[in-house]
């Protein structure tokens, strides 16, 4: 199956969100349905997203996000990583530096 430009997209900002989900060192219950959540709206294909989901679980290092890809629409990456960030109601330091780091590789100006 060849998957469409919106559906790449989609995919690499899943990779991001579990990669700032896990910033912290903790995945909750509410991050998990995020990622679960987003990916399905954005009709994730099931196998790509339960492949992603299962990788994280069993502890597995996440593959890199396309950067190329993300910087496409960096402005709905950032509100995807910042709802992350804030899912389960607080917002780590280094969930802060996450969010730092990803606007200087997307090349937009963080945003307090």
């Amino acid at each position: 199956m060849t998957l469409s430009a919106e559906d790449r997209f989609n995919i690499e900002v899943i990779k991001l969100l579990l990669q700032v989900a896990w910033v912290d060192r903790e995945i909750t219950t509410a991050e998990r349905m995020v990622v679960l959540g987003l990916g399905r709206s954005w009709s994730v294909p099931e196998g790509e997203l339960h492949a992603l989901m299962d990788r994280f679980k069993a502890g597995g290092t996440m593959p890199e996000p396309d950067l190329e890809v993300l910087r496409t629409r960096p402005d709905e990456v950032l509100e995807a990583a910042r709802a992350m960030c804030v899912s389960d109601g607080k917002l780590a330091e280094g969930e802060k530096a996450m969010l730092e780091r990803i606007s200087t590789k997307l090349g937009v100006t963080p945003q307090g």
